[in-house]
């Protein structure tokens, strides 16, 4: 900038030979500077619950189930061009609503009024539990863990106009004398900070969960980051409709025994508890409520999520499949989720990133050591699926004999992307296509038959990347 600026300036000095008149003077503008691109800003949400009291040990010791209540939360609102991202820091360290402001439409679902259930059963850390919604990382146990409806502490880690991060952190040091069995009842003393960011002309949230273990000692804990789904709804009362497809880059489930009716909806495949995956991809395919895993995990992508197939708006979290392999899904069932009964029950689309495969499988985390798990929400416009992609590029892909068709969509907007498709043997096609904050498709002519895997490299202004394709 500096060499241009001398070149101008030079530019004006031999122009200005003797007896030509002066350049006139240099006016400073009063035009006020541009608002920032992206702001934060404090606010506040209302919601409804049961009226519950609890015990000094957060169980549930009274609940009125025919009175409803008007709570207000707190809450702080990150907003860019694109997105307008609310966090409740007071209620679980969440993401409570995520609107892509070009259409109104919201990504993730609220209950409309919070129900206590499962009071006394054993099933959770607490012995209760109330889902209200959003985006939220849940430990040290599995199961919701132990700190989802705890206030979370709330601080701006870096400002500037184009790029905001700030952070929801909570540390576990309480016991718990009363948990279930299959919990362990004392403090783990892991700290979690989850940091967030939010930039200009990106329609994406940016996050990294970090756990940290302060302690001496080694300690075994679970971490899963619960996504409640509801892509492409009305911000009012925001539900995922029954053409809501699961996006996941698996072929197979592991449907634990006593979940029998949406296990009878798949194929078996001959391994105990293990079924094929087609029917469930769709919520409104779910029979009835259950529990599937990624089998044998989600390490063959990074990318998944899911997107509203009426109107083409999907949500979809970009992560490193190599740290949290493991991908758990959960539905009310479709029909059950709309009616009244059981009122705790609604319609959306759980999905949960974890360290390990399975609840109940806890990882390790030493002395001093930290764990950090990168996540990025992108907002998509138009994707039908996602193969994999990164926080700057989703692609879906399709090979038709000589013809490889792929849909793109850069949520940092306006790029060019020159794709190129490669198999051992060396280049098979290159196509450039121009893209912006919708899905651009693109058709790459092979020039021959492929020999083993393609891969398929993307070049944009954010880098380079690669995949690999298999049959």
């Amino acid at each position: 900038m500096r060499r241009g600026l001398l070149a101008a300036l030079m530019a004006i000095t031999v122009g200005c030979s003797a007896g030509t008149p002066a350049a006139p003077p240099v006016t400073t503008s009063t035009t006020a500077p541009p608002p920032p691109a992206v702001t934060l800003a404090a606010s506040s949400i209302s919601w409804q619950t049961h009226a519950y009291e609890l015990t000094r040990f957060n169980t549930i010791l009274s609940h009125e189930p025919t009175t409803v209540v008007d709570v207000t939360f707190d809450t702080w609102v990150l907003e860019n061009e694109h997105l307008r991202v609310e966090l409740l820091p007071e209620f679980g360290g969440r993401i409570i609503s995520l609107i892509d402001k070009d259409t109104g439409r919201e990504q993730l679902y609220r209950t409309p009024v919070g129900v206590p259930y499962q009071i006394g059963t054993g099933v959770f850390y607490f012995d209760w539990l109330m889902v209200y919604g959003g985006i939220f990382p849940t430990f040290p146990a599995p199961e919701h863990g132990k700190t989802w409806f705890s206030p979370w502490t709330f601080e701006v880690v870096e400002e500037s106009p184009h790029s905001i991060t700030v952070a929801m952190s909570f540390t576990d040091s309480d016991d718990y004398p009363l948990s279930p069995r299959q919990y362990d009842g004392n403090a783990s003393g892991l700290t979690v900070t989850w940091l967030l960011t939010l930039e200009s002309g990106r329609s994406a949230l940016d996050t990294e969960v970090v756990i940290a273990n302060p302690g001496p000692d080694d300690v075994r804990f679970e971490y899963w980051t619960n996504a409640t789904l509801a892509p492409g709804a009305d911000p009012a009362a925001p539900v995922a409709v029954a053409e809501t497809e699961i996006i996941a880059p698996i072929d197979f489930v592991k449907i634990p025994g006593y979940w029998t009716a949406i296990a009878a909806s798949e194929i078996r495949t001959g391994i105990p508890e293990v079924h094929g995956f087609d029917r469930l991809r769709t919520f409104g395919g779910w029979d009835d409520l259950g529990i599937a895993y990624a089998w044998p995990d989600v390490r063959d992508g990074d990318a998944w999520g899911a997107i509203n197939q009426v109107n083409g708006d999907g949500i979809i979290r970009v992560g490193d499949s190599s740290v949290t392999p493991g991908l758990k899904l959960w539905t009310w069932g479709y029909e059950r989720s709309l009616q009244a009964e059981p009122p705790e029950a609604g319609p959306y689309v759980e999905m949960w990133a974890g360290l390990t495969r399975e609840f109940f499988q806890p990882t390790t985390i030493g002395p001093g050591e930290e764990i950090r798990v990168p996540e990025t929400w992108v907002v998509t416009r138009g994707m039908q699926g996602v193969t994999d992609g990164t926080p700057e590029l989703l692609f879906d892909a399709a090979l038709y004999e000589l013809e490889l068709s792929l849909t793109l969509f850069t949520p940092g907007g306006h790029d060019e992307v020159t794709v190129t498709a490669s198999d051992p043997l060396g280049t098979l096609g290159t196509a450039v296509a121009r893209t912006d904050r919708s899905a651009v498709s693109v058709v790459l002519e092979l020039d021959r038959i492929p020999e083993g895997p393609i891969r398929l490299t993307f070049g944009q202004r954010h880098g380079t990347s690669s995949f690999e394709l298999h049959s």
